[in-house]
């Protein structure tokens, strides 16, 4: 028989052990409940402090410095956190009261030189407490719950400059204009609603094709990038110059601000107020041939350049002319930009102008200078687009003068470099003026490439028997004119010969990049995408890494295996870094435009 006592003993554990797990399973509960209030809270408090740096990041748009980006910051946060986490949210508090404003925290992101690179960091943190039920009877009414937000902003203004110039229709289709015109809409896919983008279309004249805008989007940008035709010479100077005014007139400091040049040659362009010259002046020298031009223009006087001879040229108006007629009655200047004819050669040419620099400029004559015979190339009786002086401009253009009209000097960029400097350093500017182009021909190891070689030149020191032996006018021609610059002559271009027109232009493009990049306003970036492969143009291996402010001057496609980069002899640390992209393949320009949009992508984290 069971003992009577015994199972009393075991009512009164059962009862026991019943109490222990009832406290047990009610503090479980109990905890529960506060785990699962704390987790809540946490979801809904991370939530809210996302929204708002994400808000916080939209918010700046407009913002000029960044005292006004943190202030559209923080009332942003603030607002876009209470609307996601509202007062008493679970019975949550905020220490402090029910008046609560999360904490914004604005920073400038620079690159490894310490500039700004248009990348704003958001960060956004907030602390609630969370109220406990069965902690309560341990002492602790409430729990601290922090959670933080960040986001990155890299908004956009960018100013694209695309080169229209002849050497652009190549003669196999489709021609490297129709590959740069598809690179460039599929370009523009790339970018967010949220950004601001523009188009500068140039040859010898630069355009505004799109002005600045968000609403590129909408077609238009595609349409008028579409609608482009190739043409003319190259004016990179004035493009790069209104790309800038633009976005200066876009007025967003903190923004990444770029310009993303393309382009398939060298720059031969120049805008100036040029001297005019008079029957005082004594023109040219050195002189290469001396007959007295039968039409007072110069046309099919002397031997044929071998250089122009070699691709096919077989008329001889390239020729310098030791005595062509001055047409101006009286001393002056006149404003407008020039081009060179003749493939960047050394022996003379027809020189082209008076044209408008950009689509908002006008060019008028001097009435003292007469209307001169127009003489065009190759047969050509209707091409209006250089004004009423046609070809013949440089018998009214005394010089090059040494600075151009937006105040760039024409003979160079200043280096950097302290020892072991390229020889293209010379008086302490990185320079073109004593740069002879169409000679050291390279090919390239793609057999596919047309043209297959390129010439990219050298000093005219190591070829003094080619050309005329100077881009200079001989001592004592306008020597008041122009500085000597330590170029061992008086240092006056002449606008008579195609080199001399290429180096100047050469010289003022990478002065205005300077320029440009100088700003610590907006800290502009100067991106640039390079075809080397187009028309008989020599490539140059320093002159577009020099305009992105490229750490380094790489090998071109033409270059052999053995080529090894060097530093960059202007490169400037207090400014900032573009990229810079080459190709001798028009075929993979669509490749490159979009290498470079994964550099400017919009970032977020």
């Amino acid at each position: 028989m069971p003992n009577p006592r015994n199972r009393k003993s075991q009512r009164g554990f059962v009862l026991i052990l019943q109490s222990v797990m009832m406290t047990v399973t009610i503090a479980a509960a109990g905890l529960a409940v506060d785990v699962g209030t704390l987790y809540m809270i946490k979801a809904r408090l991370s939530a809210a402090v996302d929204a708002a740096a994400l808000a916080a990041g939209r918010s700046v748009n407009l913002a000029q410095t960044l005292s006004q980006a943190q202030t559209a910051a923080t009332t942003t946060a603030d607002q876009f956190f209470a609307a996601n986490f509202p007062n008493g949210y679970l019975n949550s508090s905020f220490t402090g009261g029910s008046s609560y404003t999360p904490t914004v925290t604005l920073t400038q992101e620079t690159d490894v030189n310490g500039n700004p690179d248009g990348i704003l960091d958001f960060n956004v943190s907030a602390t609630a407490n969370a109220p406990t039920y069965f902690m309560r009877i341990f002492g602790n009414s409430s729990v601290p719950v922090t959670s933080g937000g960040t986001a990155s902003r890299r908004g956009l203004v960018m100013m694209m400059v695309l080169d229209i110039s002849s050497s652009m229709n190549t003669p196999t289709s489709p021609t490297a204009c129709a590959e740069m015109i598809s690179a460039a809409q599929n370009f523009i896919t790339l970018f967010s609603p949220y950004d601001t983008i523009g188009l500068i279309t140039f040859n010898l004249t630069a355009s505004l094709t799109y002005a600045p805008s968000t609403n590129y989007g909408s077609g238009t940008l595609n349409s008028d990038i579409g609608a482009i035709t190739c043409g003319s010479n190259t004016n990179t100077i004035s493009a790069l110059n209104y790309a800038y005014q633009q976005i200066k007139s876009v007025n967003l400091p903190l923004a990444e601000n770029v310009i993303l040049l393309f382009t398939d040659g060298s720059p031969n362009g120049i805008l100036a107020a040029f001297p005019l010259r008079t029957s005082a002046d004594s023109r040219y020298g050195p002189a290469q041939v001396t007959p007295t031009p039968s039409s007072g223009n110069c046309k099919d006087v002397g031997p044929t350049d071998p250089y122009l001879s070699s691709i096919g040229v077989t008329e001889n108006e390239e020729q310098i002319c030791p005595s062509m007629p001055a047409v101006c009655s009286s001393a002056g200047t006149v404003t407008g930009a020039i081009a060179q004819w003749g493939d960047q050669d050394s022996w003379g040419a027809t020189t082209y102008g008076l044209a408008a620099p950009t689509d908002k400029d006008s060019v008028t004559y001097p009435t003292t200078c007469g209307s001169l015979t127009v003489n065009y190339p190759y047969g050509c009786t209707s091409c209006t687009a250089e004004g009423p002086t046609g070809t013949n401009i440089r018998q009214m253009i005394a010089y090059i003068p040494d600075t151009d009209k937006y105040g760039n000097n024409l003979h160079g960029v200043t280096a950097t470099c302290t020892s072991g400097c390229p020889a293209d350093v010379i008086g302490g500017l990185v320079t073109r003026d004593n740069w002879l182009y169409q000679v050291n021909n390279e090919c390239s190891p793609d057999s596919s490439l047309s043209p297959l070689c390129k010439n990219v030149g050298d000093l005219w020191t190591n070829h003094s028997t080619t050309g005329t032996g100077s881009n200079f006018f001989t001592s004592g021609a306008y020597s008041s004119g122009c500085t000597s610059n330590g170029m061992g002559t008086n240092g006056c271009f002449r606008p008579d010969q195609p080199n001399s027109i290429v180096a100047a232009s050469m010289n003022g493009t990478m002065s205005q990049a300077y320029t440009i990049r100088s700003d610590t306003t907006y800290h502009p970036i100067i991106n640039v995408i390079y075809l080397t492969g187009n028309g008989t143009d020599s490539v140059d291996r320093e002159f577009l890494p020099i305009v992105a402010n490229y750490p380094t001057i790489p090998a071109l496609p033409y270059d052999p295996t053995s080529y090894v980069p060097y530093t960059n002899p202007a490169y400037q640390t207090g400014q900032e870094t573009g990229k810079y992209l080459v190709t001798a393949d028009k075929t993979q320009l669509t490749s490159l435009f979009a290498q470079m949009a994964s550099e400017l992508l919009r970032l977020s984290k």
